[in-house]
This record gives C-alpha cells, structure tokens and sequence, in this order.
C-alpha cells in the first residue's frame, strides 16, 4: 500500500513539474558569452541598436570578457559613435592585451580614430596592428563577423593618416603595399615633393578605397 501511494505521488510530482516546469527547473540565465554571440548575430544582420544591448548586457555580466568590449567597439562605429568604440577598445586594452582576436581591437581603433580626424592616433593604431600581425599565423587578418574588411583596409587607414600628417614617403610606401598585397603590378614612384606628386598620391588612395569597398 505505501509503495502504490508513493508512486502515486511520484506521479503527480512528475505532472506538476510539466505543467510548471520554469519553476522546477529554475530560471535559465544566459551567460556572458551566449549574450555576446547573440549581439553577433544582431550585427551581422545589421541591427545595431540591438546588437549594442546584448554586448551591453554582456559587459554587465562579466566586465572581464574581450569579445563583449569588441561587439560594443564594432557596433558603435556602425552607430557613427566613433568615441563611444574608441572607448570601449580602449576600456578593455587597459585591463588585458593577451587574448587572440587582440588584432580586431586594433583596426577597430585604426577606424575610429580615423572617423574622429585623429590622424597620428589611428595611425600608431594601424602601426601597432601591423606590429602585432603574425606573418606565419595570419598573414591576411580579416575580420570574422564581416569578411570585407580585411587587412588592406587597415593598410589603406595608415595611408591615409599618413597623407594627412604630411608623411608622404610612408604614405607612398603604404600605397605600393596595398597594391602588392592586392596582386596588382602598379608602382607607385611620385615626386611627393610637388603638389602634382602629392595630387597623384591622393588619386591613388580614392581608386584604393574604391576598389576595397566594391571588392
């Protein structure tokens, strides 16, 4: 008789849960890296406003987490709040510069810098990219969450920075990188001394950045 009312209760015990199953089980709590590759997804599709609020939950959930930091720097770039990625770059590189995608970190901040006019800033940026850059591991970084933006947009940022500080030597050899890394056969040898020279080397940057863009 006690083993028939036991499982009797079993039973119902079993039933209830069914019904109420959120209370027996507890609640299920995302974790900070379940809530970033979410924000992914929210990015690759393009929607920020909601990508910026699962990386933001993300961070609030773990402050430790690079890939949080990373989604919030991407995402608000897209957002045209170029500070706003600057500081979350920024924020996290403060506290650790020993984890894998550390190269996103640094062409995020290339971009950024280079949205805000800081010129110098965005180029010790691409310096300290390329500087980092592992020839043999990953001689062609591109960035995971959209495979457009590579390494030659990197290169083309430093050009540019280059151009605007009146570092015209740099910039031309900044130039003939990206073509040769691009497979192209163009060299570029102007006299950057004349204002023709220094025209011709801006034409070559418009036709890069067209080309990079449509690629």
């Amino acid at each position: 008789m006690m083993n028939i009312l036991k499982n009797t209760f079993v039973t119902l015990g079993l039933g209830f849960c069914l019904v109420f199953i959120p209370n027996c089980r507890g609640n299920i709590i995302a974790t900070e890296e379940e809530l970033a590759d979410y924000g992914w997804v929210m990015y690759e599709e393009r929607n920020f406003l909601d990508a910026r609020d699962w990386f933001g939950d993300a961070i609030k959930k773990d402050t430790l987490y690079n890939d949080s930091y990373n989604g919030m720097g991407w995402t608000m770039g897209h957002l045209r709040q170029a500070d706003s990625s600057v500081h979350y770059f920024e924020k996290f590189l403060a506290m650790d510069t020993s984890f894998s995608n550390i190269l996103d970190f640094y062409a995020g901040l290339s971009f950024a810098y280079n949205a805000l006019g800081k010129n110098s800033e965005a180029r010790t940026n691409c310096n300290i990219f390329f500087g980092k850059q592992n020839l043999i591991l990953n001689p062609g970084w591109e960035f995971s969450h959209n495979k457009k933006i590579n390494y030659l947009d990197v290169r083309l940022i430093q050009a540019v920075s280059e151009f605007r500080l009146g570092f015209f030597e740099n910039c031309q050899e900044s130039i003939n990188q990206i073509y040769k890394d691009s497979g192209s056969s163009t060299i570029v040898d102007e006299d950057y001394t004349t204002v023709t020279g220094r025209t011709n080397l801006a034409t070559h940057l418009a036709t890069l950045q067209d080309q990079l863009q449509n690629s």
